[in-house]
């Protein structure tokens, strides 16, 4: 399917706003959701149509079919990155741009490399620092259009004490769009045995996880806690759940209310923590299986990996709901992707939302519901053995980014570029020409819907570049 076929295509199922109506009315719809214009380039990606309604009202009730297809569309119009200015700019700068009215693309121009510029959840952000290192001040900004719009940045102090160690410092955040961005710096260096960091809950604005760790190696350890952003208050969240026979902690999971949690450590393996009722149970006694991965899915269900095969070279996929106290097997004997194979194929990772990536002998490419069992194949596209490529899912696990790498290329050289929508059933494909102008170093998403990539100069390492992509 080219570009031409797919404009054509939306546009015959684009019914009149009286059918629009009468449609929605019947299915029980709830009011379509009005997108940013420039997004949405007009006609193309009509959200509400005759025949997409059916088909969405047949996907509530049959997750088999909801899983059946993804479309692969491959834009004809290829990116042309910006090369490098010549120049570095004093605040940051920012153009926009629409390619083959499907994609937006935003690049920011960012001032020097030393002046202390990231992103976090959906911000720009800088560190204003000390010349000793130390920091001074903390600036957030929006990407909006064509504009970069400031934040307030607000602070909250911290000092809990956590196995022998006083952890004190300053969280420094905004809130955007109903989301938190923070930060703090943690210790530097490796002269210190205890470290900490801040991660935003989803849904929450009053609160963010603080995570004290000590030790390093075989020796870590961590311990969560929560921080409340308008009082610096302390919460204890696994106090008196019996917690300590799964120490020590090398990773917590939590529901998004915090009501449960997934613990794991190196040394006793996984655990479930009912905060509600105080118990911490082994995953392997709660469920009757050995448990080699867990993660939270969706409702606070629970996805289980076991080990499989005469080898233990394949996986089999299990969904546990805590109130049922019996797992469901959803997939069996599914090899295990070796990414140094001469002929890699099988799992290629596992993601948010309870779905995960199947690459075929073949090549081809399938989306797994690994809670209904169900299976979407990327129609049209095939993974090409030779070509080094990336997939990174959003944090809900509605969406993953694809990228493919020219290897002759400095630094990234990312070719291709696009993204698998799960829930309109899309795999967007964009080809970029000039990639290698300048040095790109990361990949990743910048927040739920846009890709970031950053670049500098291969000449002046002083330009630096964020790119911004919205498909």
């Amino acid at each position: 399917m080219n570009t031409r076929d797919y404009h054509s295509a939306m546009d015959l199922l684009n019914p009149t706003p009286e059918l629009e109506g009468r449609i929605k009315g019947q299915l029980n719809l709830p009011p379509r959701r009005q997108a940013h214009p420039r997004r949405l380039a007009g006609k193309v990606l009509v959200a509400v149509t005759a025949i997409a309604c059916t088909f969405m009202a047949a996907m509530a009730v049959s997750p088999q079919l909801r899983a059946a297809v993804l479309t692969f569309f491959h834009l004809e119009e290829v990116e042309q990155v910006p090369g490098p200015v010549g120049e570095v700019p004093e605040e940051p700068e920012m153009t926009q741009t629409t390619i083959d009215d499907l994609v937006e693309a935003q690049y920011i121009r960012l001032p020097n490399a030393g002046s202390g510029y990231s992103y976090g959840i959906g911000t720009l952000f800088q560190a204003e620092r000390a010349d000793d290192g130390s920091l001074l001040d903390f600036h957030y900004w929006a990407a909006e259009g064509d504009q970069l719009v400031p934040l307030e940045t607000r602070t909250t102090e911290f000092s809990p004490t956590w196995d022998g160690v006083t952890y004190t410092d300053t969280v420094y955040w905004c809130e955007y769009e109903g989301a938190i961005s923070c930060h703090c710096d943690g210790t530097s260096g490796y002269a210190s045995d205890y470290n900490y960091n801040v991660t935003s809950i989803p849904g929450s604005t009053d609160s963010v996880i603080l995570r004290l760790s000590q030790g390093s190696q075989m020796d870590y350890r961590q311990y969560p806690v929560l921080l409340d952003l308008e009082t610096g208050e302390i919460t204890d969240l696994l106090s008196g759940t019996g917690w300590e026979k799964s120490a020590p902690l090398t990773d917590v999971q939590w529901t998004n209310d915090l009501s449960a949690a997934l613990l794991y450590s190196d040394h006793t393996g996984w655990f479930y923590c009912d905060r509600a009722v105080k118990t911490t149970t082994a995953l392997d006694e709660l469920t009757d299986l050995e448990v080699f991965s867990a993660w939270f899915g969706q409702d606070g269900a629970l996805i289980l990996l076991t080990r499989s095969g005469p080898d233990g070279d394949c996986y089999d996929v299990w969904t546990w709901q805590p109130e049922d106290g019996q797992p469901k097997r959803t997939f069996s004997h599914l090899p295990v992707y070796q990414s140094r194979a001469e002929n890699p194929y099988g799992f290629q990772f596992f993601f948010g939302g309870g779905r995960g990536i199947y690459v075929a002998e073949d090549g081809t490419v399938s989306v797994l519901d690994l809670v209904t069992g169900g299976t979407s194949i990327v129609e049209d596209f095939t993974l090409s053995r030779q070509k080094n490529v990336t997939l990174i899912a959003n944090a809900s696990g509605t969406k993953v980014l694809f990228a493919s790498y020219d290897s002759q290329a400095d630094g990234l050289g990312i070719s291709s570029l696009g993204v698998m929508d799960l829930e309109r059933g899309v795999f967007t494909l964009l080809d970029r020409e000039n990639y290698d102008a300048l040095q790109e170093g990361s990949l990743s998403w910048f927040d739920e819907d846009r890709i970031a990539i950053t670049a500098h100069g291969k000449e002046d390492y002083n330009e630096t570049y964020l790119y911004l992509y919205r498909f």
